[in-house]
C-alpha cells in the first residue's frame, strides 16, 4: 500500500507521515531528505550545486537509501550515512539547487519508487510531487496546509526549542517565499489534485491529524 501525503511547508506533515506510517506498521519515506543527501554528497564531492550538468552526473551514480533507526530516520547515499550533514546550513542553503535541477529530480523519483515499490506491506511517503509524479496510482493520497501565519507561528516554536530566536515577520515571509517557489518549480511543483483528501491541519493537533488520515486510510482499505 502507497499512502501519498503532500503539502506545504510547516504543515506538519512530516510528523503526521511518521505518525500514520507507525500507526499502520508502514515504511516512512522522507523524500526531502534524499534531495538534502544530494546536496551533501555534492558539496562533500566539491561540485557546486549550481552546476546542473555535474551535479545531474554526480546523481545518476547515487544509491539513496533510508534506515530507521532509534534517533529516526537516516540517509545514506552509496552507503556513506549523510543525516547529521544534512541538517546542516550549508545543505539547506544548497539544495534548492539540487531540487529544480530536473535531471536530479527524474533520478530520485526512480530511487523514491524503488523504495516505495520494494516496502512491505507498504510505505507511507511525504513531500510535494509524490502523488502528481512519483506515485500518480497511490492507493490514497492527502494534501496538508495550514494558514500561513500558523506555519510561521509553529516554525518560531521550532526555533525556539533549539535556542533561536527568530522573528515571526521574517519566518512568515520566508514561508511565503518558499510556497511560491514550491509552485513554480520546473518539475515536481506542489499541486492539490483533485483526488487527494485535503486536510487543514490549522486548528488541529498531531493526534488528531494522525486520527483523521488512519480513519480515512481504514475506510478506503474496507
Amino acid at each position: 500500500m502507497i499512502i501519498a501525503i503532500d503539502g506545504t511547508v510547516s504543515s506538519g506533515k512530516s510528523t503526521a507521515a511518521k505518525n500514520v506510517a507507525r500507526e499502520l506498521g508502514l515504511l516512512y519515506i522522507n523524500t526531502g531528505l534524499m534531495y538534502r543527501a544530494v546536496a551533501a554528497y555534492c558539496l562533500n564531492s566539491g561540485v557546486d550545486t549550481a552546476d546542473k550538468e555535474k551535479v545531474a552526473s554526480l546523481a545518476k551514480e547515487l544509491t539513496i537509501d533510508l534506515v530507521n533507526k532509534e534517533d529516526g530516520q537516516h540517509v545514506l547515499a552509496n552507503g556513506e550515512d549523510l543525516t547529521a550533514q544534512c541538517k546542516g546550513p550549508a545543505v539547506a542553503k544548497a539544495v534548492s539547487d539540487v531540487a529544480d535541477n530536473v535531471e536530479v529530480r527524474k533520478r530520485l523519483v526512480a530511487e523514491q519508487r524503488r523504495l516505495g515499490l520494494a516496502a512491505k506491506p507498504g510505505a507511507v511517503m511525504e513531500g510535494r510531487d509524490i502523488g502528481s509524479v512519483v506515485f500518480p496510482d497511490a492507493d490514497i493520497k492527502f494534501f496538508i496546509t495550514a494558514p500561513p501565519e500558523v506555519r510561521a507561528h509553529r516554525r518560531c516554536l521550532e526555533f525556539r526549542e533549539n535556542g533561536k530566536d527568530v522573528p515571526e515577520e521574517e519566518v512568515l515571509r520566508s514561508i511565503l517565499e518558499r510556497d511560491k517557489r514550491d509552485r513554480e518549480r520546473p518539475m515536481g511543483a506542489l499541486i492539490q489534485l483533485p483526488e487527494a483528501i485535503p486536510l487543514d491541519t490549522g486548528d488541529l493537533t498531531r493526534e488528531e491529524v494522525t486520527q483523521k488520515i488512519v480513519e480515512h486510510v481504514n475506510a478506503a482499505r474496507s
